[in-house]
């Protein structure tokens, strides 16, 4: 019998009363070993335990509120700022789609144009009433708008715009500091609990006409730099329905036309300029009436473009279009379809990826990069087209 815990032979046998080593030695060994390994084993199983319980800890302390990690666009920081009713203050160029962005949160929203603003309009104005020496205060028009669309919509958020403020004499944007650091007009009038206030103005560099905004002011923001590129404009015209044949001509030549110096003499191009000759190409269907937007140039280029034949996202989703249709297309007249179709909102991608997918791998990798636009918040739900087509081609 072997005693594993006081490490001698308990057998009685003739070796161990001699003295002499224990022909159970080896057996007496092999038990501790056993035993320790034992034990070793229940403590690795108590770290363990023990460890994971900690992971699961530290996992639920770092996102104990659930926090959200994904990338996001300028609207949603806007959007966000918003909802914790923090001011807003939207730094960019001039036709960079500051008022649009605004505009798409808040269609009906209240616009006061601080360059040309004077006091009254800002603060309201005091009258004396007649035959009394009785002085009444006289809200902003303004105020009274913004009071009554808070009034008639109390579950909807209505925005407070102040544009161009960085173009407001510095007397203007001290009243306007007021608003924004009390929500109360003139010191008299609380704005509405459901109001929201923005404000949007260029930069001293990108505008002659622009003044610093003091420190106080500056600091009473959430600051969003609007800088209009090629991605984030394809982005926002796939959402705004801008003219396939625009849409298809920016990404065709890589947004070389987006914008064009301003000289002062010539129209020159701008993203603004773009959504204009949007609505006008939508209107009359002639190219070269752009050129009083866009410059002699640029209208010229757009309507030699306007000659190729593109697939529309729209010709797909109707049917006016088929696979048969484009079998016999080359790899440039594909490519441009591609091009075409990267338009597709997201509700329809699986569609339209579909349909692309015929053109083969490397055309469906170039729908792919296109759709995307840079954009990381758009590849979830670029995987999940990709998955869909793989299923409808695996039931083939």
């Amino acid at each position: 019998m072997i005693d594993a815990n006081l490490n001698t032979c308990s057998c009685n046998c003739l070796y161990a009363s001699s003295g002499e080593n224990c022909k159970h030695e080896y057996a007496v060994l092999l038990a501790i070993s056993h035993h320790d390994y034992e034990l070793e084993n229940d403590n690795v199983h108590d770290n363990k335990i023990k460890n994971d319980n900690q992971n699961t800890l530290v996992k639920k302390s770092k996102n104990v509120y659930g926090f959200n990690f994904k990338n996001v666009r300028e609207e949603a920081i806007i959007k966000g700022a918003i909802e914790a009713d923090i001011p807003v203050f939207l730094h960019g160029k001039s036709s960079d789609g500051k008022s649009a962005r605004v505009k798409q949160i808040d269609p009906d929203c209240t616009i006061i144009y601080l360059r040309n603003a004077t006091p009254e309009v800002l603060n309201g104005r005091s009258i004396c009433v007649p035959g009394t020496e009785e002085i009444k205060d006289i809200k902003p028009t303004w105020l009274v708008k913004l009071e009554e669309k808070c009034k008639n919509e109390p579950d909807k958020i209505h925005i407070l715009f102040f544009d161009e403020i960085s173009n407001a004499l510095p007397s203007i944007q001290g009243m306007a500091f007021n608003i924004v650091l009390d929500k109360e007009v003139n010191g008299k009038w609380k704005l509405p609990e459901n109001s929201r206030i923005v404000a949007a103005g260029n930069e001293v560099e990108d505008s002659l006409s622009a003044n610093e905004i003091a420190e106080p002011l500056f600091n009473r923001f959430v600051h969003v730099y609007i800088r209009t590129n090629l991605n984030n404009w394809l982005i926002w015209a796939s959402d705004k329905d801008i003219h396939p044949y625009i849409y298809t001509y920016m990404v065709n030549s890589k947004g070389r036309y987006l914008r064009t110096d301003y000289n002062g003499e010539k129209p020159n191009a701008d993203p603004r300029k773009w959504e204009m000759a949007s609505k006008m190409l939508y209107k009359t269907g002639n190219p070269l009436l752009l050129r009083g937007l866009l410059g002699e140039d640029v209208a010229r280029d757009f309507a030699n473009f306007c000659k190729n034949t593109i697939i529309t996202v729209d010709d797909v989703l109707n049917e006016k279009v088929t696979v048969k249709d484009v079998k016999n297309f080359d790899i440039a007249q594909k490519t441009l379809c591609v091009n075409s179709l990267s338009q597709v909102k997201e509700g329809d991608l699986d569609e339209i990826r579909e349909f692309v997918t015929t053109f083969g791998p490397e055309l469906t990798t170039l729908f792919d990069k296109l759709w995307l636009h840079d954009d990381s918040s758009r590849l979830e739900r670029l995987q999940e087209a990709q998955m869909v087509n793989r299923m409808v081609l695996s039931r083939r």
